[in-house]
């Protein structure tokens, strides 16, 4: 995680988000392997899903749910992961309201509350 900690820390900023926030989320997905792609196709640090691989099966109403979104290449480069995902979580966070409810609509789809509250108590517990 170390070596992510200038990235991480210029992100934030730049997005608006506590650095140990985007670090609880990275080391939730990820572990800080910047090479993770997950068995559901999420690559790379903040585990994104691409618009590529596995990830372009998932459908939605208007088509692939995913297709606006960058390729696993481009995800895989933990520069552009960081700032991908620190920008959709800021998003997310202020579309709903409330960093729960964004980590809610940023986590696994369908599992209610459980993942915003893990990556909380990881952010409270390096907060510390």
């Amino acid at each position: 995680m170390q070596s992510w900690c200038g990235l991480i820390a210029n992100k934030s900023a730049e997005y608006g988000l506590d650095p140990y926030l985007v670090s609880a989320v990275i080391l939730q997905e990820s572990g800080g392997q910047p090479e993770v792609i997950s068995t559901s196709g999420a690559v790379g640090l903040m585990q994104i899903m691409p618009s590529d691989g596995i990830a372009s099966d998932f459908m939605c109403i208007n088509g692939p749910c995913f297709a606006d979104r960058p390729s696993s290449e481009e995800l895989l480069n933990p520069e552009f992961n960081i700032d991908y995902g620190v920008r959709m979580l800021s998003g997310l966070i202020g579309k709903y309201g409330s960093i729960r409810d964004g980590l809610m609509a940023y986590g696994p789809y369908n599992v209610g509350y459980y993942y915003a509250d893990k990556v909380i108590a990881i952010y409270e517990q390096i907060r510390e």
